[in-house]
């Protein structure tokens, strides 16, 4: 529990801080998170990782979320297409060069995972230039509902969530999460005084939303996590896994909140 709290700390205070410098150090600083949370995805798959294809998977990445203050509006999406349709070309190349050792079913992964990552941490650093306070009540929403399953969970925990994908996981922790959640933008909001949302209910519907779909990714995670056979995704952050694992809510929550119009 020490370390856990320790790593959390050291660790959210580095996000923090870039999050608050915000412009191109924080592009470098998600794009770097991108990548190294790719890469966890493709030693799951235990795809070699000098392989060309993760190569290219990775400078794939690395481009999505560092051109993202570059391309707004319309304009994103047209340039995350055009570059998934690069690199899928790219893929099929090495497989066809490769011989077989690059096969197809690596190629599919490695496509697939590339959109898993970049696509929201592009839209990170899109949310972060349109606005700090939402960016913060977007983060704030998924650190509370993580904190209180985790706790409500330990706690309260009986009845089993999704038994076949996270044994540990509670219907009660889930319960719980919730309410720490709205809790906490209540109390977020009162703080930073600047309204994130026309209306307080507008406010607990959005942190209600976020919350629930928070653990929708936390637990797609855990299925890809289950189907490979291992604990965390990493072991960057001692106590947390790696930084899919800490970054799983987000991943899922972002392109939700993309297409309801809450990110441009």
């Amino acid at each position: 529990m020490k370390q856990r709290i320790v790593t959390g700390f050291i660790a959210g205070a580095a996000y923090l801080a870039f999050l608050f410098i915000g412009s191109f150090p924080f592009s470098i600083f998600a794009a770097a998170i991108a990548v190294i949370a790719f890469m966890e995805l493709t030693a799951m798959k235990k795809i070699p990782f000098f392989s060309p294809g993760v190569l290219a998977g990775a400078l794939a990445v690395a481009v999505n979320v560092l051109s993202a203050p570059f391309i707004e509006g319309p304009g994103f999406i047209q340039f995350v297409i055009r570059l998934l349709i690069v690199l899928i070309l790219c893929l099929l190349c090495i497989v066809v060069f490769s011989r077989n050792q690059f096969q197809v079913e690596e190629a599919s992964y490695i496509f697939l995972s590339v959109f898993y990552i970049s696509l929201p941490f592009s839209l990170l650093v899109h949310l972060r230039l349109e606005s700090l306070v939402t960016v913060l009540f977007v983060q704030i929403t998924i650190w509370a509902t993580d904190s209180g399953a985790y706790f409500a969970g330990r706690i309260l925990g009986r009845h089993k969530l999704a038994p076949h994908i996270s044994p540990k996981k509670t219907i009660e922790g889930s319960v719980g999460a919730v309410l720490t959640a709205l809790a906490a933008v209540l109390i977020f909001q009162a703080v930073v005084r600047s309204p994130v949302f026309s209306s307080w209910g507008m406010l607990l519907a959005a942190a209600f939303v976020i919350s629930i779909l928070g653990q929708m990714g936390d637990l797609a995670e855990s299925a890809i996590k289950r189907f490979f056979g291992v604990k965390d995704s990493g072991t960057l952050l001692p106590g947390h896994g790696g930084l899919l694992d800490r970054f799983d809510s987000l991943i899922f929550v972002l392109p939700i909140l993309y297409l309801m119009g809450m990110i441009r």
